[in-house]
């Protein structure tokens, strides 16, 4: 009897890619160029894809899908994406960038859509989705220059509605909650949800996001199945002794994708 594949894997890049530590993904020259202030490469969507999807079975959904990664991996792998966003500027460099994948005249099922996550159920049927790689802003600190190597601010842009707008934690991630509760109605059950967080740091207070998101996605009904640290050491070229003399800093050259699963059978909520 033939088993159920959960992806189509050879068991050498299986192994491979089970090391909890990815530290080989890095930007190509033209993703470093786009120039979207928290933007994930297209070679980790594409991982990603290939470890909790077949061929078969490849709708893949960002709600917050900045300049297209997770949807464009779809399309080159051959299944459909799907990615909303709420600034009409990196939808339109999506776009963009899906024609010159596909050629100006080619018909995609790869989609863009602009508009607000909190929207979510409008735009994407429930039960559709095979799997969610995405990355919501890292609450504010956009908005704020980055300790570690001092590089400029580089917000997301003018949207009145943007989450990285939020100046209360509590409030930023009742607005996550309430995104991924759609989230989890678009996903078929027993796929994945991929979710690429960083900790934060505000002077003397520490928030552990990626521990405060997992904690709300149980809440909504997923399976807290499994987490990745995105090694991204080799992006820091500039690193400073964060607190030198007084208090031993940590500089965060790490992300984390954290993995959720929604049941195959779904309890009443």
């Amino acid at each position: 009897m033939t088993r159920n594949r959960a992806n189509n894997l050879d068991g050498a890049t299986w192994a491979r890619h089970s090391i909890s530590v990815w530290s080989d993904i890095r930007k190509t020259p033209e993703e470093t160029v786009l120039h979207h202030p928290a933007m994930f490469p297209i070679a980790l969507a594409t991982r990603l894809i290939e470890c909790f999807t077949t061929a078969k079975e490849r709708v893949v959904l960002d709600p917050f899908a900045g300049i297209g990664s997770a949807p464009l991996a779809a399309a080159l792998l051959g299944g459909k994406g799907i990615g909303l966003d709420i600034s009409s500027k990196f939808v339109s460099v999506a776009r963009r960038r899906l024609n010159e994948i596909n050629g100006p005249e080619a018909k995609s099922e790869t989609v863009f859509h602009c508009g607000d996550a909190r929207n979510l159920s409008d735009y994407i049927d429930p039960c559709s989705i095979d799997l969610v790689v995405t990355s919501p802003p890292y609450w504010d600190i956009l908005l704020r220059r980055r300790s570690a190597d001092r590089k400029p601010t580089r917000h997301y842009g003018k949207a009145a509605r943007d989450l990285g707008k939020i100046l209360d934690y509590t409030l930023f991630l009742e607005s996550l909650k309430e995104i991924f509760t759609q989230v989890y109605e678009t996903l078929k059950p027993g796929k994945y949800c991929c979710v690429i967080v960083m900790d934060l740091r505000k002077k003397d207070v520490f928030y552990p996001l990626h521990a405060d998101l997992a904690e709300e996605m149980k809440d909504i009904g997923f399976i807290y199945d499994d987490m990745v640290i995105w090694d991204r050491r080799h992006e820091y070229n500039n690193l400073r002794p964060l607190g030198f003399p007084s208090v031993f800093r940590i500089n965060k050259t790490h992300e984390f994708i954290l993995i959720f699963r929604k049941p195959k059978v779904m309890k009443g909520r």
